[in-house]
């Protein structure tokens, strides 16, 4: 099983205004690629906030719509778009989730639920941030 960091997502209440200032202030790049649609055929097509995609060329930032409902409106305990989360990409997914149930860590398991491809769950370190670790072309 292998990990890499691969995000930290940023919550606002203006995508456009925070997205402007990393992208001016730290020379960020727009990412509009294949494999950041929100929609696909293997998605349930359930995201429909406003986000941007961000690079400098190794770690992406995703500034998000802060949205402090989602995790009532996927009835999830965990809430990634109401203060944010950072990311580790796996290549086994199903073995990451078996490794926190052994720890006896909960996790929300969100699924096919943003990005095409992607395969998302969200859980809690010690201290209340949230986590996500997620595998593409599942």
């Amino acid at each position: 099983m292998k990990f890499k960091y691969h995000h930290m997502n940023l919550c606002t209440e203006n995508v456009a205004r925070t997205s402007e200032f990393y992208q001016s202030v730290f020379n960020l790049s727009r990412l509009q690629d294949e494999e950041h649609n929100l929609v696909g055929e293997d998605t349930e097509d359930r995201f429909d906030g406003v986000v941007d995609f961000l690079t400098d060329g190794e770690v992406e930032f995703h500034i998000t719509k802060k949205d402090v409902n989602l995790g009532f409106e996927m009835k999830h305990f965990i809430n990634p778009l109401e203060r944010g989360h950072f990311c580790f990409r796996t290549d086994d997914i199903e073995g990451f989730k078996k490794r926190l149930e052994e720890k006896e860590i909960p996790y929300a398991d969100y699924g096919k639920w943003a990005l095409a491809g992607w395969y998302q769950i969200f859980f809690h370190d010690p201290d209340g941030n949230i986590i996500e670790v997620h595998q593409i072309g599942m």
